[in-house]
């Protein structure tokens, strides 16, 4: 095996230990995107079998697979609420800290039962988020962990 394929197996070992970490950390995870979700491990198993088909040597077969894995680990799904941020996306290791949240909006959505969440930062709307949590404790632990004063919005559906 040559130098590149054990640093490149090596890379992607450790960027699947750090989503896990950071997946763990998260105490509300937000929904997956189902097409993500369904697209990518189609594809990756496209890509397997034609490596396994057209390809002869070990170290093409190793590279193949590691390159394969670093591509399905954008659907790993690492975003949510952790104790102390916002985590948007499953490679950001800062976040958006509860500190830097202007405001908080919450909208229930009857329909598909789930709860949609969207944060301002410095006047600008972050990523909408949704959970399956229910309303309650999602507005219980952001009235405890955002800084004093910071207005958390609940929007309702009209009863029709």
């Amino acid at each position: 095996m040559t130098v590149f394929t054990l640093l490149f197996v090596a890379f992607t070992t450790v960027l699947y230990l750090f989503l896990f970490l950071v997946r763990k950390e998260l105490i509300f995870t937000a929904k997956h995107q189902s097409l993500f979700s369904l697209i990518f491990p189609i594809l990756f198993g496209i890509f397997a079998g034609s490596l396994f088909i057209t390809t002869g040597t070990l170290d093409e077969i190793i590279r193949g697979i590691a390159v394969g894995l670093a591509i399905v680990s954008y659907a790993v799904n690492g975003r949510g609420i952790a104790d102390d941020r916002f985590v948007i996306h499953p490679l950001d290791n800062r976040g958006i800290k509860f500190d830097e949240v202007d405001r908080v909006v919450l909208f229930r959505d009857e329909k598909k039962n789930e709860v949609k969440m969207n944060f301002f930062k410095f006047g600008l709307r972050g990523p909408l988020m949704k959970f399956s949590t229910p309303m309650d404790e999602l507005v219980k632990f952001l009235s405890k962990h955002l800084k004093e004063g910071t207005p958390i919005d609940v929007v309702m559906e009209p009863n029709e």
